[in-house]
């Protein structure tokens, strides 16, 4: 009955909430005859919402899914996303390209008049360059990882060995050689993410050179790309617009104008600001708003698959969640469908994987009580076995969240199921976007709020990221058992055999318990019926801007 009312409480609060949301657009409304919208659809600028401030438009110091989204407007790797289907590519700085039959050497030839946006020729070297730049040890990209499957990548990155050692070359000017650890079929996929996109080696060069982190060569006064648009304004925490780059190869195609992207954090703001006119596309409708949207916009509403997983990492060099039995008690402990139905409304689905179902994987669920009621006596039973009964001793824990609404409600959900369940007290904090990001990645946090959205795909997207020491991990947890398979499966050309070694590397992650799986997530949000068109949805949200039309 306790965990029961704390639902209903907040169920209360949401209500509220989506009240004062219904009054502001009203509000918002009323003040003038024609919307923001309505005059950037008329210029055919498409205003979107973004999440957050970008941190970098340095395609190997970004590392959120907002600033891919810009990055990847502004730059063109060897291949493109199709605006017709997910996992389709299409020719980018490459026009064609071949590989051997082990699908371990491929080479791909450039556009021979393709520019960057200051006139000068895009070749081969600026891929070379890219690619040694974000693997440099020096340099310490937080996405290195992403190349790896280049031979000797993961080792000249580590130090072990020479640039030269590296399974990347120019052949010529405009004919690119990439040789892999093992075969890749999908290496396409893999490429359409902005870490193998090339950079302008001139302009990087006079800007500081390779190693520069602090290189100004990616800010808005001095950008130079190869991609459909160049960056116009850049408003810290209010704007970042692009316009068409004029000596783009596909300049012709762009159906639109320009693009804003605003940083919008708060899903009750970003939900007024689009009822009330001041966006084409939103980010995402918080769970607490998704009736009330839908209801109010019935033709703008979306709800669409999304290949994303909601989890908390739990910082495993910190006792007591160094015992394994004590991270088993948390995660038995969550009532994760009646987080979805409560918390989330219905736009995910519970589990207690990683990663989510699609291109063919199915991870499988870890042995535990088939009821909630019996996970939750073992919990009980696991946490006195680590000496804490009844929750008798255990020390307060720290819950990190970002500062959003959804994230907090969330935690404090959360927090009264470990409450009820373990008798344990956790404590709540909530961070600004780039505080939070930054103790994530310097392990500064008992347990933290997460998500992981793929980069491609595939399932490797999701299940390399629990590689010890990957820069992503974040949790201190690494097994040598699930490093072998993930070599294997890098290694394997058979796609059963590789997804199976991909699902081992995944059940030994969740027996192990670094993280508590929480829900597969689906994308919510507003999308103008009136004035967008071209639109369709992708699993990866990764759908070319180029390609949407804004109309008024």
């Amino acid at each position: 009955m306790q965990i029961r009312k704390k639902y209903d409480k907040l169920a209360d609060v949401n209500v509220k909430h989506a009240i004062i949301a219904a009054v502001c657009c009203l509000l918002a409304a009323c003040g003038d005859r024609q919307s923001s919208a309505e005059k950037f659809a008329a210029e055919g600028i498409l205003v979107l919402g973004n999440n957050s401030e970008p941190q970098s438009q340095d395609p190997h110091k970004a590392t959120a899914v907002a600033d891919g989204k810009i990055i990847s407007t502004l730059l063109e790797g060897l291949v493109r996303p199709s605006p017709h289907a997910d996992g389709e590519v299409l020719p980018g700085a490459a026009t064609r390209w071949e590989h051997n039959e082990a699908a371990d050497i491929w080479t791909f030839h450039l556009n021979p008049t393709a520019v960057w946006s200051d006139g000068h020729p895009v070749t081969a070297h600026d891929f070379v360059y890219a690619y040694q730049r974000l693997l440099h040890p020096q340099f310490a990209g937080k996405y290195a990882e992403m190349l790896y499957p280049l031979k000797k990548a993961e080792e000249y990155n580590k130090g072990e060995c020479s640039w030269e050692e590296v399974g990347v070359s120019a052949l010529d000017e405009h004919t690119l050689r990439l040789t892999l650890n093992g075969p890749t079929p999908h290496l396409p996929r893999l490429l359409l993410h902005f870490t193998w996109f090339p950079i302008p080696a001139h302009r990087v060069e006079a800007s500081g050179g390779m190693l520069d982190r602090r290189s100004l060569w990616a800010q808005a006064q001095n950008w130079v790309g190869n991609g459909a648009y160049v960056i116009d304004r850049h408003h810290f925490n209010d704007y970042l617009s692009v316009i068409p780059n004029p000596r783009y190869t596909r300049a012709g195609e762009l159906k639109n104008k320009g693009i804003r992207f605003l940083p919008i954090v708060n899903g009750y703001t970003e939900t007024r600001m689009y009822l009330g006119g001041k966006l084409h596309i939103s980010n995402n409708v918080p769970p607490e708003m998704l009736a009330y949207a839908r209801s109010t916009s019935p033709n703008d509403y979306c709800q669409d698959p999304y290949y994303c997983t909601i989890f908390y990492r739990l910082n495993t060099s910190r006792p007591p969640l160094t015992d394994l039995r004590v991270r088993r008690a948390l995660h038995l402990a969550i009532d994760r469908a009646a987080l979805v139905e409560k918390v989330v409304r219905g736009a995910g689905s519970p589990t207690s994987t990683f990663t989510p179902p699609g291109a063919g994987y199915a991870a499988t669920a870890p042995d535990e009580p088939a009821t909630q009621a019996e996970r939750e006596e073992l919990a009980r039973k696991l946490l006195a076995e680590a000496g804490f009964k009844d929750g008798k001793g255990f020390p307060i824990l720290e819950l990190m969240t970002s500062s959003r609404d959804v994230q907090r409600i969330m935690a404090e959900t959360i927090q009264a199921m470990w409450q009820k369940v373990l008798g344990i007290h956790i404590d709540i904090r909530s961070c600004e976007w780039t505080a939070y990001k930054a103790a994530q990645q310097n392990m500064e946090y008992d347990i933290s709020s997460s998500s992981w959205s793929g980069d491609y795909l595939d399932p490797a997207t999701f299940v390399e990221l629990w590689r010890s020491g990957g820069g992503n991990n974040c949790t201190g947890w690494g097994s040598p058992d699930c490093d072998a398979h993930l070599a294997a499966a890098r290694n394997c050309g058979q796609a059963d055999e590789r997804r199976d070694h991909l699902r081992k590397a995944e059940e030994i992650m969740l027996r192990a318990q670094p993280i508590l799986p929480l829900y597969h997530s689906e994308r919510t949000y507003l999308r103008s019926s009136r004035h967008i068109s071209g639109w369709q949805p992708r699993l990866l949200d990764n759908f070319p801007l180029d390609a949407v039309e804004v109309h008024p």
